[in-house]
């Protein structure tokens, strides 16, 4: 399960990563008929168009086929933000070099466009290196200007071009930085919502609303495929006892305790959760009674494998448990009636104790 599960992760991660580079290569493309337009219209010579339209594309393929061979997943980074702006800014300054210098300034704000990314997934330091970088291949693009075309250079504008330049991608490096982190603390507090949603806040394991929706998918899941599941409801024995004996903040280690154990028995497929007090129900998918005994018996020893030598040396707690199959397209209120009644069983029969759904009610349901 665990192998499953983390190429799962990997399989969306890298989903993501292509869909963002989907996204740049389109946004290469886009600039390909502007610099065409350039050349056309005689601002930019053949030799800088042909140099930088094949320098696209083959950063294009590139990119495509380092992304599908999977071996950027081994960069911090695995969209290579970084790399592919340092490439798209080389590029734009082989165009600029090319372009005559009227028609300079219409390659400039392509730039920003490549900066864009960078906003959603660098941080200000590393959008700062950036822009230096952008800076840097404008400054030597200057200097190569003044060297080997001097003729058609006016070296005050250039100087003037490169300082407005650099101001301008540095503010945006500072204020893209800062929509980096408020994005990040939204995604952050995004989580924590989720997590206060869907999880319980003494015990940390899943609480009654989410398991609600599950059982709701299983059941629908169930009815279409026939598939069985069952539903179990824990109960911590004489547990009133451990809070009048030791106090509430004690009862709540125990508590949180116990929970954590419950929900490291039960596989990943499964659902563990509080329904209240120290009453737990448990969704056990893709099994039958047989199968969920097992794993109820499981949690069943972990939980009086307990101790608490902080609280009390010889504090032991136990848990009853009740069980019942799901029968397809019926209600789950049924379900959870059966398990529930099966729970009452096990704790008049002594507790500490596992209980299934009586035949009696089985036969019930069937006929």
């Amino acid at each position: 399960m665990a192998d499953a599960g983390t190429t799962a992760d990997v399989d969306a991660r890298q989903a993501r990563v292509l869909k963002r580079y989907w996204a740049a290569a389109g946004s290469s493309l886009f600039v390909l008929p502007i610099l065409y337009a350039l050349y056309w219209s005689g601002y930019l010579e053949q030799t800088g168009f042909v140099l930088t339209a094949s320098a696209t594309l083959f950063f294009i393929a590139f990119y495509y086929v380092l992304f599908r061979s999977g071996l950027n997943l081994k960069a911090s980074d695995p969209s290579l933000t970084i790399a592919q702006l340092f490439c798209a800014i080389s590029v734009l300054t082989v165009a600029m070099y090319y372009t005559a210098s009227s028609a300079r300034t219409a390659i400039q704000p392509i730039v920003l466009m490549a900066f864009v990314f960078g906003v959603f997934r660098l941080s200000t330091r590393a959008l700062v290196y950036v822009a230096l970088f952008a800076i840097a291949c404008y400054a030597v693009m200057t200097g190569l200007l003044l060297e080997l075309r001097s003729a058609e250079v006016d070296m005050q504008l250039e100087l003037l071009r490169l300082t407005v330049f650099g101001a301008v991608l540095l503010w945006f490096a500072v204020a893209g930085g800062y929509i980096s982190r408020m994005r990040r603390r939204l995604n952050d507090s995004k989580a924590a919502i989720e997590e206060l949603v869907t999880h319980d806040a003494l015990t940390g394991v899943y609480n009654r609303r989410h398991l609600a929706t599950v059982l709701r998918q299983e059941k629908s899941r169930s009815d279409r495929s026939g598939g069985a599941f069952c539903i179990g409801f824990l109960d911590l024995d004489f547990f009133k006892a451990v809070n009048d004996t030791y106090g509430h903040q004690a009862g709540d280690e125990v508590l949180k305790a116990c929970a954590q154990c419950g929900e490291q028995v039960v596989r990943p497929i499964d659902c563990f959760s509080r329904f209240g007090g120290e009453e737990f129900e448990v969704l056990l998918t893709q099994t039958d009674l047989a199968g969920a005994q097992i794993v109820a018996e499981r949690m069943r020893i972990a939980i009086s494998n307990l101790r608490f030598p902080h609280i009390d040396p010889d504090l032991k707690v136990t848990a009853s448990i009740g069980l019942a199959q799901y029968h397809p397209k019926e209600d789950l209120d049924d379900t959870e009636r059966r398990a529930d009644a099966a729970l009452y069983r096990a704790k008049a029969a002594g507790r500490n104790r596992i209980e299934i759904e009586s035949t009696q009610a089985r036969l019930s349901r069937k006929s």
